[in-house]
């Protein structure tokens, strides 16, 4: 069997687990927009977790309802899919959770935290332990590719090795360091392209020759009265530009779903999170509407 997974701290501890229960062979990193757009074949042995459901999947856990989650659920999956801070807390619920599993407690605690935001602006600008840990693998911090990372850090968790200890791992340690040196130069540039408008705050790095990488969540941290995020940036090649959006998760007011209204705009996402594709000649238009529909939910 093969999990198909997102590449984050909740599909991480999600295949923790799974592969502790199941003849795993394989894993496969991909984004939830692979499902929709049929990018990737699903296979019938596969485990699917974190990503929207496939008819062809063994095995589905979720706990988003993504834009390309099916309107009606499927009757009779194995699997769950329900409200939850993440979905290795169903997958962990599923195999019998702390009476069975007693060792990964810490473990998916501090992945509901992660998954869910659950963070204080200290987990932010000075992270540790699994929530460090979690950022290295924060495939929108802009870190590059970690498949072969991923199964480092898969490996030792599934050895239920302490956190400190996966921390001083020559890869893990070389990451983290390079975590930070990002996150200094993305504080600089947060600050130097952002501007605030009403409730929303606009970053516009599209005039960097090349837009710094760090910490997603830093911006809130910077601009603590806002409720929602827009983050401009070009795509591959430059052909077109992405609209990231997002709700802080400091100031929870924002009203709108960000997920419905980047679908409308030929996006996707979820209720508090979403990037929108914008294509070149019709950027600054639509990034006005969104601006405006942001300010006029509140």
């Amino acid at each position: 069997m093969r999990i198909v997974t997102r590449g984050d701290m909740d599909g991480l501890s999600c295949a923790v687990i799974i592969s502790l229960h199941e003849k795993v062979d394989g894993f496969l990193l991909i984004h939830p927009q692979d499902i929709t757009d049929r990018r990737v074949e699903i296979r019938p042995t596969d485990i699917l977790a974190n990503v929207p459901y496939h008819p062809n999947c063994a095995m589905w856990f979720d706990h988003h309802m993504h834009t390309a989650t099916y309107s009606e659920l499927p009757e009779g999956f194995r699997g769950v899919f329900g409200e939850a801070p993440s979905t290795a807390r169903l997958v962990y619920e599923f195999y019998g959770g702390a009476a069975k599993l007693p060792q990964l407690e810490e473990l998916v605690r501090q992945t509901d935290r992660m998954d869910s935001a659950d963070l204080t602006p200290g987990d932010v600008t000075d992270p540790r332990g699994y929530i460090l840990l979690g950022f290295t693998i924060d495939s929108r911090t802009g870190l590059g590719a970690f498949e072969d990372y991923m199964m480092t850090l898969l490996d030792l968790l599934r050895r239920t090795v302490p956190v400190e200890e996966v921390l001083a791992h020559p890869a893990v340690s070389r990451r983290v360091q390079t975590m930070r040196d990002a996150d200094r130069e993305f504080r600089k540039a947060l600050l130097d392209h952002s501007r605030v408008d009403g409730n929303v705050v606009l970053t516009d790095l599209r005039d960097l020759t090349r837009p710094p990488v760090g910490n997603r969540f830093l911006v809130y941290a910077l601009f603590p009265d806002v409720n929602v995020s827009l983050r401009v940036h070009w795509g591959p090649e430059r052909k077109f530009a992405v609209a990231v959006l997002g709700h802080s998760i400091f100031n929870r007011s924002c009203a709108t779903d960000v997920g419905l209204m980047a679908a409308r705009f030929g996006g996707g996402g979820h209720r508090g999170a979403a990037s929108v594709p914008l294509p070149l000649g019709e950027a600054e238009g639509r990034i006005a509407e969104i601006v405006a529909e942001l300010k006029r939910n509140g």
